[in-house]
């Protein structure tokens, strides 16, 4: 691990406000302690340590006010806790990759869960250990730019764009050829004759670069993916439905929590669990509902 030339012996810190004139210093323990945080969060950790000890007016760091301040990071992370995790994107009011419009599903996804009570689930099955990754993390993104990270998601939730093309209205500009990032578009002497429905990944592109009409793009549908998570075995989640409209996306994540309720074993993520049982028969038991 990297060292941090910012923590030495003795090394004072100015902590800002009322505690301003204080000097901060750390004891040997509490400095051999703070190197084995890791690096990418050392500084953070230093800085909140040292103004809750100003705070209390000490001007001392030791081991055990580490201790205090990680036993109270850890408490308020865990009453954040609340069984589920519900992500969105910019979507439509901030995103020109938008394809669809997704606010009215994510407050209905987020009634479900509530619902759900995934909470009492995991605490009767993880009691105190009960921490944030144990969460069912849901997340949609607006296009299938993904930038919520539905990937690693136990359910991705991702707006496909309904693109249709009329070969009569092409004027053989290019532009949704150089829009067209998969090389979807399919071109005769200019003129547009197809789209590459194995290449194309409905983000509609090409629809609103085309100036003429030929291509056009009507409200979309969703894609979910199941069983992604990053941790000591990550793995992409995979695609279990497509075309969907919000009402199937509702029953779908619906029979998901249900699945998950009733298989996942001491803090399982639906990914493992879905290893566990295997693909076909977790795709069989929650698209047959």
């Amino acid at each position: 691990m990297g060292s941090d030339s910012s923590v030495r012996p003795g090394r004072p810190f100015a902590p800002e406000g009322d505690c301003a004139n204080m000097k901060i210093t750390w004891d040997s323990e509490a400095e051999k302690t703070l190197r084995r945080v890791p690096f990418f969060v050392r500084t953070r950790v230093r800085r909140k340590v040292e103004e809750e000890v100003a705070a209390a007016g000490r001007t001392l760091v030791t081991q055990a006010d580490l201790e205090e301040s990680k036993r109270r990071h850890l408490k308020s992370l865990s009453e954040g806790i609340k069984g589920y995790s519900l992500e969105a994107c910019f979507g439509s009011s901030g995103c020109n990759n938008a394809v669809v419009a997704s606010a009215d599903l994510v407050s209905q996804l987020e009634e479900l869960m509530e619902k759900a009570d995934l909470l009492t689930f995991l605490r009767s099955q993880l009691g105190e250990r009960l921490k944030l990754h144990h969460q069912l993390r849901v997340t949609v993104a607006d296009c299938p730019n993904g930038c919520s990270q539905p990937q690693i998601k136990d359910v991705g939730i991702i707006g496909q764009a309904n693109v249709a093309w009329d070969a009569e209205e092409c004027t053989p500009c290019g532009e949704c050829e150089m829009a067209c990032e998969e090389s979807a578009i399919l071109l005769s002497d200019g003129f547009l004759v197809g789209i590459d429905e194995e290449l194309c990944i409905q983000c509609g592109a090409c629809a609103r670069a085309c100036p003429s009409g030929a291509i056009s793009m009507a409200s979309g549908h969703y894609r979910v993916l199941v069983g992604g998570k990053l941790g000591r075995h990550p793995q992409l989640a995979r695609e279990l439905a497509s075309d969907l409209d919000v009402e199937r996306v509702l029953d779908l994540v619906g029979g998901l929590v249900d699945f998950f309720k009733s298989n996942a074993k001491s803090g399982e993520r639906l990914g493992a669990v879905i290893n566990r049982i295997g693909w076909e028969e977790f795709r069989t038991a929650v698209l047959q509902k």
